[in-house]
C-alpha cells in the first residue's frame, strides 16, 4: 500500500480533494475529524483538554466547543502548542491504526492540514499539497463564520502555502471549477499509482 499524506493551506479545498479521491475508490482519513472525535466527551483526549483549558470551552451539552477553544488557542501560540501536545500523539496513533486497517488497498490517503507544522512529514510514500489563491481562502473562511481577525490568525498559524507546495511531491491548485479540481485529482492519483 502507498501511504499518501494530503496537506495544504486552510480553506484551500483539502476536504473536497479528499471527497474526489474517495469517489475514485481510494480510502481517505481526515486527521481533523480524528482529533475532533478524540476530544468528544468520554474519549481519550477530552479530560486532558478540559483540565488544561477550563470549562469555559464547553458547550451546553458538556462537549468541547471548537470555536471557543479556537479563540483561546489562536490568541496565544503557547496555548496552541499545549493543545497540540495534548492532541497530536493520540491523532498519530489513530492514523497508524487506520492505515493498518486499510493495508489491503493499493493507495490510502490521510488528510493532515498541519503535516509540516506537526513535524510528521516523514514516512509517507508521497505528499500532496492543495493550494488556492489567497482571495479564495479568505472568502471560504468568511463563509465559515470566522471574523476577519480569526481568519487572519488561522492563516498566520500555518506555514505559507508556497512553502507547503515546495516541500510536497505533488501540488493540486484549486483555483477553478470543481470539475478542474476533480481532473487534477484523477491525474495525480494515476501518476502515484503508476510510479
Amino acid at each position: 500500500m502507498k501511504k499518501i499524506a494530503l496537506t495544504g493551506g486552510i480553506a484551500c479545498g483539502k476536504s473536497l480533494t479528499g471527497l474526489f479521491m474517495t469517489e475514485e475508490g481510494v480510502p481517505v482519513c481526515d486527521a481533523d475529524q480524528l482529533a475532533h472525535a478524540l476530544m468528544r466527551k468520554g474519549q481519550p483526549v477530552y479530560d486532558d483538554v478540559v483540565q488544561e483549558f477550563g470549562c469555559e470551552i464547553l458547550d451546553r451539552d458538556g462537549e468541547i466547543d471548537r470555536l471557543r477553544l479556537g479563540r483561546v488557542v489562536f490568541d496565544d501560540p503557547g496555548r496552541r502548542a499545549v493543545l497540540n501536545a495534548l492532541v497530536h500523539p493520540a491523532v498519530r496513533h489513530a492514523i497508524q491504526q487506520w492505515l493498518e486497517g486499510h493495508a489491503a488497498f493499493p493507495v490510502a490517503v490521510v488528510i493532515i492540514p498541519l503535516l509540516y507544522e506537526a513535524g510528521i512529514e516523514i514516512g509517507w510514500d508521497a505528499v500532496i499539497s492543495v493550494a488556492s489563491p489567497r482571495d479564495n481562502q479568505w472568502t471560504r473562511l468568511m463563509e465559515r463564520g470566522l471574523t476577519e481577525r480569526e481568519a487572519t490568525q488561522r492563516l498566520a498559524a500555518q506555514l505559507p502555502q508556497v512553502e507547503k507546495m515546495s516541500r510536497a511531491d505533488w501540488v493540486i491548485f484549486n483555483s477553478g471549477t470543481r470539475e478542474l479540481l476533480k481532473e487534477q485529482v484523477k491525474a495525480v492519483l494515476r501518476r502515484i499509482v503508476e510510479s
